[in-house]
């Protein structure tokens, strides 16, 4: 992406120049302090569901797309999203929001409260200037942690101290509430998210030459960027709305198990249309034969390995045995008989290892092991230990879902996040792919409900998932 700044008359706002908040940190901890003490309810963790969170910013393509928000605001599938200045915008076009929500810690955000309609519900962050709290008493109020890490003690801090035996949902995230909304949007349980408005750009101009960035009357002053995406398409943008398009699409990885659309031919809706075209499969394949072909090697070679008493290759699964039957037991004492399967089984050490567990039927699966490379029937529990990181990345996407479809309850994972000992004939790490937890913890949460997670700094970690099916 090309950036370009324009002449004008604009200057850059104080978000622009500013690092941090636009308030100063005094203030800020002087909201959060007050804002805990309020007698409000804290916004919990919702389970995933069906239904689709609808954000409505108020960028200038908002406007054009009135009629298809308020079909959806009257389909109960929906659930309508506001921020700001866009609550009262709607309402005036006859669309009722849902909910309202502001972070913004700045005073003048009385402004965007100064009309509350009984039928919204307000989901006000701890950041916010305690008067815009105060102005919605008598209305449907929740208080969400919104936090920056900010100030001395910093935000975090004050929660701690003043909730020190509730368990706090922090929502993370971006310094624009179109961002944060994301962090919002997994915390009530969303795994859609449709903008409207969401544009970091403009098209048109005032008859004085200042940028329209909004469907409605609001004013922004700030140095005009010029922008060309890699495609080419050019658009006109700020320094902040710019930030805001490129943090879209990191917090976007972050939340990978959310479906995020973007309505409107806007700049950040280029962006993320240029994103998901480089992230196209280009095959359905668990396994090239290349990379095979070099395991099938290893396999052949690690038998010689195993009578020579050296490391064999596909050898490690005794070592979750003891884990992997406590887990075997807990399911058959529910559910009576259980089928497992060993999803890269290697040698079946883990089969060797397992004590006989009456109501458990075993089969094995590795791509690389003629007799055992068949395509493996769903099981109740599946086992895929110190397998994930010797898939090829362009594979990886395909090898998960598959871990998807045969999973019908239970998932046990060993990933190692470090490089191997052993390298293939072609000189390469036998670890194509080394993450942290971190960074493997959305690709699995797209598929699966996390349960547990055990990380050892350097080496590895192991996790407990569960099929989504199973907790709906």
């Amino acid at each position: 992406m090309k950036m370009t700044e324009m002449e004008g008359p604009w200057e850059a706002g104080p978000e622009a120049v500013k690092s941090g908040l636009p308030v100063d940190d005094e203030t800020y901890i002087r909201n959060v302090r007050a804002n805990c003490l309020m007698d409000l309810p804290n916004l919990e963790v919702t389970r995933d569901h069906d239904k689709i969170m609808v954000m409505v910013c108020g960028g200038p393509t908002a406007k054009m797309h009135l009629e298809e928000i308020r079909k959806k605001r009257a389909d109960d599938r929906y659930v309508i999203f506001t921020s700001n200045q866009t609550h009262d915008w709607l309402i005036s076009e006859g669309i009722v929001p849902h909910y309202q929500f502001i972070i913004d810690p700045k005073k003048s955000k009385l402004d965007d409260v100064k009309h509350p309609h009984k039928d919204v519900k307000y989901i006000l962050g701890i950041s916010c200037d305690n008067e815009v709290f105060q102005a919605l008493a008598g209305y449907d109020v929740t208080r969400t942690f919104s936090v920056s890490g900010t100030g001395t003690p910093s935000d975090v801090q004050v929660i701690q101290a003043l909730f020190p035996y509730q368990e706090i949902t922090y929502l993370f995230g971006g310094t624009m509430a179109g961002l944060r909304a994301m962090s919002l949007a997994d915390v009530m349980g969303f795994l859609t998210m449709e903008y409207y408005g969401f544009d970091s750009c403009y098209f048109d101009t005032e008859e004085d030459g200042s940028p329209i960035y909004y469907s409605y009357d609001k004013k922004r002053k700030e140095n005009i960027l010029e922008v060309e995406t890699s495609d080419g398409r050019m658009f006109l943008t700020s320094p902040v709305f710019a930030s805001q398009a490129n943090q879209f699409l990191k917090w976007r990885k972050r939340y990978e198990w959310i479906n995020f659309v973007i309505h409107g031919n806007s700049f950040t809706a280029a962006l993320l249309e240029i994103e998901e075209a480089k992230e196209k499969r280009q095959h359905n394949l668990l396994i090239t034969d290349y990379h095979k072909a070099l395991n099938k090697q290893l396999h052949t070679k690690a038998q010689h390995e195993e009578r020579t008493k050296k490391p064999a290759f596909g050898h490690s699964g005794h070592f979750y045995a003891g884990q992997v039957s406590v887990l075997i037991g807990e399911m058959v004492k529910k559910c009576g008989e259980i089928t497992v399967l060993d999803y890269g089984c290697g040698k079946r050490t883990l089969e060797e290892t397992l004590p006989p567990i009456l109501g458990m039927k075993l089969a094995n699966y590795d791509p690389c092991i003629d007799g055992l490379d068949g395509t493996p029937e769903p099981a109740d529990l599946v086992v895929c230990t110190d397998v994930l990181e010797h898939v090829e990345p362009e594979c990886l996407e395909n090898v998960l879902d598959d871990l998807q479809r045969v999973t019908k309850q239970a998932l046990f994972l060993a990933v190692s996040t470090r490089l191997a000992h052993k390298s293939t004939s072609d000189g390469q790490n036998t670890h194509k792919i080394v993450q942290e937890q971190d960074w493997w913890r959305p690709k699995l949460r797209k598929r699966f409900d996390i349960v547990q997670v055990v990380v050892v700094p350097g080496d590895k970690f192991t996790a407990i998932l569960q099929a989504k099916e199973v907790g709906r």
